[in-house]
């Protein structure tokens, strides 16, 4: 076997982690997708060889439909697309709406768009909600175009630009939000109650510049220390670090406020559990084989007490820093039981300038709680009141805070 089929078998994995959401693998309508990794690297890939693969007929069915099209079907074709929705419609019976294919030109996007920083697109995290298929906003970007239109969490979409989408992957309909930065885009969306009524409405949204992760910490009354992101990405960590500096010899107790986080960066996640958990497990996946890998973290740790803010559009890493923290009883999770996105995914190049991102294993609490469907279950289950202008889930976590600190 030649050098350069060697090559093509060396595995370099990079986990994607979706917020996901259901990300979770966590998606951005800039067509912005949260790169993760359970190693050093955060972009590396997996060349998928045909000479890895063995096997009998499996898709004999299938190459002859080709050769038949090939002999016999009157207009001309390009067998590229053909291939293409092969592999679509392959991926789609798996029913699982994390593991997708990337064409040539998508690939190009994701790639491109595969960092932090500033993005162009409407503002909005997405997911898919597996029980109606359709995808759901995990919370627009404040300051973004979507906020200010008036979009919510838990909103759905349904059509985009009058193409209906209720059926699309969640790349399907980034790409559709995706435009050239002034553009207009129409969406319609999908709003229920709590009685499972819902109304439809259309926005007209423009797309511009947002930024991804707005950072806040302030110290409240009592001092009481209050930090909120609304994702795990590059730079979250060490604006996480410097906040809880520059506020740690004034508070006696920490709220971390993970609403609406539809997740990002494991190592990111790692990184922040690192300074509140003593030596222990973070979490760990299983793969099909039953195979385990776990984070750790170090004998460094937060001495003062610790709050986590959670509701059910908090994602994939959110989930993880929530049932670690909830797990290793360094403090207490308040809010709404999580949205429930506890599947990894891993990138896998097909060496011509496509890929499949591919569910390969499923994560876990350190205690080997589930996760995915099922989300994490708050120590103190509190609804925020849409009806009121006070933020119950946030008083209840102040309340709480009072009490550990006295």
């Amino acid at each position: 076997m030649g050098e350069e089929n060697k090559k093509e078998k060396h595995v370099l994995e990079t986990i994607l982690w979706m917020i996901i959401t259901a990300l979770v693998v966590f998606i951005i309508t800039s067509f912005y997708y949260q790169k993760t990794s359970l190693g050093s690297d955060n972009i590396s890939y997996y060349t998928a060889s045909g000479d890895n693969f063995s096997g009998g007929n499996e898709f004999d069915k299938l190459k002859k439909v080709y050769h038949i099209l090939k002999k016999d079907f009157l207009f001309d074709f390009e067998v590229e697309k053909l291939e293409d929705a092969a592999i679509s419609g392959m991926l789609d019976a798996l029913e699982d709406p994390y593991t997708t294919y990337f064409t040539k030109s998508e690939a190009e996007n994701f790639l491109l768009e595969t960092t932090e920083g500033e993005y162009e697109g409407i503002g909005i995290y997405l997911s898919i909600d597996v029980s109606k298929n359709l995808a759901i906003v995990l919370l627009p970007i404040k300051n973004s175009p979507a906020a200010e239109a008036g979009v919510l969490p838990g909103d759905y979409i349904i059509e985009v630009g009058g193409k209906d989408v209720t059926n699309a992957t969640i790349e399907e309909v980034a790409a559709l939000i995706k435009g050239e930065k002034g553009s207009i885009v129409n969406i319609k969306f999908r709003r229920y109650d709590d009685e499972e009524n819902y109304t439809e409405f259309e926005k007209e949204i423009e797309r511009r510049s947002v930024d991804l992760n707005p950072f806040e910490y302030e110290i409240m009354e009592g001092n009481i220390g209050y930090i909120a992101f609304e994702s795990f990405d590059d730079r979250t960590y060490t604006q996480f670090k410097n906040a809880y500096k520059d506020m740690e010899d004034s508070v006696k107790g920490l709220i971390i406020d993970l609403r609406g986080n539809p997740g990002g960066l494991l190592d990111c996640a790692k990184e922040i559990l690192d300074e509140i958990l003593p030596t222990g497990v973070i979490t760990y996946t299983v793969d099909k084989n039953g195979n385990k890998e776990y984070l750790y973290s170090d004998s460094k740790c937060i001495s003062i007490p610790v709050v986590v803010l959670v509701n059910e559009n908090s994602a994939s890493a959110a989930e993880i820093t929530a049932a670690a923290i909830k797990d290793w009883d360094n403090g207490t999770v308040v809010g709404t039981t999580t949205f429930g996105k506890g599947l990894v995914q891993a990138l896998r190049r097909l060496g011509d300038g496509t890929y499949v991102k591919v569910t390969i294993s499923e994560y876990f609490s350190p205690n080997g709680e589930k996760i995915n469907e099922i989300g994490v279950i708050p120590d103190y289950e509190v609804e925020d009141d849409k009806e009121t202008e006070e933020d119950e889930q946030l008083q209840k976590a102040i309340e709480i805070m009072k009490e550990k600190i006295g």
